[in-house]
């Protein structure tokens, strides 16, 4: 075989997750058991820092609270990907009270309390992601290593 009939795809990156929560403590347990996995994981605490973040750089998913504190809600920033036709997949988390109305128009709600591994399942099936980032097996952890 010579080197020319050789192919070589390019390697499939992990995409890049942006988590969007109010509530420190879920913020962090969301985020690390997603960079567990390998994924490229960024946080925000508030609507406006997320659309910072979302301005500044390419998303693949948006994990974003419908119930953040501050100027702008969750709605304002999902609303503002669809507008601008971004290719960013939204998984919202809701109490609940909101969860009816909006699944329909931006994808999956979870309902909160919710597992890390559920995050993690949803995610997974959002990107459509074959295998975790770094493993070659078809399997990951349901908690974060």
């Amino acid at each position: 075989m010579n080197a020319a009939s050789v192919t070589v795809l390019p390697r499939r990156t992990p995409p890049s997750i942006l988590v969007v929560e109010t509530d420190v403590r879920i913020r962090c347990l969301v985020s690390d058991a997603l960079r567990a996995l390998d994924f490229k994981v960024l946080e925000a605490s508030s609507a406006d820092d997320a659309l910072t973040v979302l301005e500044a750089m390419r998303i693949d998913l948006l994990f974003i609270a419908l119930d953040l504190s501050g100027g702008r809600s969750a709605l304002d920033v999902a609303r503002l990907v669809r507008t601008r036709r971004m290719h960013t997949r939204i998984i919202l988390a809701s109490d609940g009270v909101l969860a009816k109305t909006v699944a329909d128009d931006f994808g999956p709600v979870l309902r909160k309390p919710y597992e890390t591994s559920q995050v993690v399942e949803l995610v997974i099936r959002a990107l459509n992601w074959p295998e975790v980032p770094g493993t070659s097996r078809g399997t990951w952890p349901v908690e974060p290593r």
